[in-house]
């Protein structure tokens, strides 16, 4: 090889690599503004959540890892599964494709740290709470506390188990037999009187409860433990 056939093919190879470095760094610099955009999409409908996301450019044709001006539509909802295809569109130059985004949506939920038995209440002694992807969780989940502790169990829930809300019931605050107090009133006016329950009631639950006094049964509103309303809550 001469030596300008040796010069041109250098400045050939290195025009080359140029042009390559360029391209890549211009594919990345699209790559984290999209990925940065869809990320404040999703924070705004999972604001405490942990998340990440991940897609490729299309490698099909060239003029994709290059755009000045790009639009995409604002994320609203993260379909089951975590998979969102998205359609982006380029302004300059001018062309569109779709996306496909795999997300995962992470918070600590609710999960059995023993088996727990049918009957058995929920407590902070039998759950944990575990890191998990709710994009994966089909029956429901618990990311408060409030809102299952003192629930009992409808059947067995294994070791390691999310734990929906299907798979709970509310407690029995009253059994047959219980004596309770009967309240009645409107307009600020409260009156009570003793009874007996004649069912077992679980919160916000009618049941016929007998009034000690008159003998006359009645239904009544379970309100709490020992405490029924004439009136519903």
């Amino acid at each position: 090889m001469t030596f300008i056939k040796h010069t041109y093919y250098i400045g050939y190879l290195l025009l080359f690599v140029n042009v390559f470095n360029n391209s890549v760094a211009a594919a990345t610099s699209l790559h984290s503004e999209i990925k940065n955009q869809i990320l404040q999409d999703i924070f705004k409908i999972h604001p405490t959540a942990s998340i990440n996301i991940a897609f490729n450019l299309p490698k099909t044709q060239k003029k994709y890892t290059y755009c000045k001006n790009f639009s995409l539509p604002a994320v609203k909802k993260i379909p089951p599964g975590g998979r969102i295809s998205i359609r982006l569109t380029c302004k300059q130059p001018n062309w569109s494709t779709y996306l496909s985004i795999k997300s995962s949506i992470s918070y600590p939920v609710a999960t059995a740290i023993m088996h727990i038995n049918k009957g058995q209440k929920i407590s902070s002694s039998n759950i944990t709470f575990t890191l998990r992807d709710i994009s994966k969780i089909n029956r429901g989940y618990f990311t408060d506390p409030s809102h299952l502790l003192g629930k009992q169990s409808k059947r067995l829930i294994k070791s390691s188990t999310i734990i929906s809300p299907y798979m709970l019931d509310e407690p029995v605050l009253i059994r047959k037999g219980d004596s309770v107090i009967i309240q009645a009133g409107s307009s600020g006016l409260n009156i009570s009187t003793l009874g007996t329950a004649l069912q077992n009631g679980k919160q916000g639950r009618q049941i016929r409860v007998k009034n000690d006094r008159s003998g006359k049964i009645i239904k009544a509103y379970v309100l709490a433990v020992g405490k029924v309303t004439i009136i519903p809550q």
